[in-house]
C-alpha cells in the first residue's frame, strides 16, 4: 500500500478536529455553569451597590473576591482544555501510525 503523506495529514487533521469538537461543548457548558452559579451573588452585589447599602470600597472588595472565585473555577477549564488537546493529538498520531503500518 502506498503512503500518501498529504492524505494522512488531512486524515490526522480531521481526527484531531473531531476529537476536539466532541469536548468543546462540555467546556462551554462548564463555563456557563460556573457563571450561573455566581449569578445570584453578583445580582445581590450589584443591587447592594446600586441601592447604596454598601460602600464603593466594600463593593470593590467583593468584586475582587467574586473575580477570584470565578477565576479559580475557570482554571478547571484550563485542565479540561489540556486534556482535550492531548486527546486530539493522540487521535491524530493514531491515524499516522495506522497509515504507516498499512503501508508496510
Amino acid at each position: 500500500m502506498e503512503f500518501d503523506i498529504e492524505a494522512v495529514l488531512k486524515d490526522m487533521a480531521n481526527a484531531a478536529t473531531e476529537s476536539a469538537s466532541e469536548h468543546s461543548t462540555e467546556i462551554k457548558q462548564y463555563a456557563k455553569t460556573i457563571l450561573d452559579n455566581e449569578k445570584e451573588a453578583l445580582k445581590k452585589l450589584g443591587k447592594a451597590r446600586i441601592d447604596k447599602t454598601i460602600t464603593e470600597e466594600v463593593f470593590d472588595r467583593e468584586v475582587e473576591r467574586e473575580k477570584t472565585v470565578v477565576e479559580t473555577e475557570l482554571l478547571t477549564i484550563q485542565i479540561m482544555t489540556k486534556a482535550m488537546a492531548q486527546k486530539a493529538v493522540n487521535a491524530a498520531i493514531d491515524v499516522f501510525v495506522k497509515a504507516v503500518k498499512a503501508a508496510l
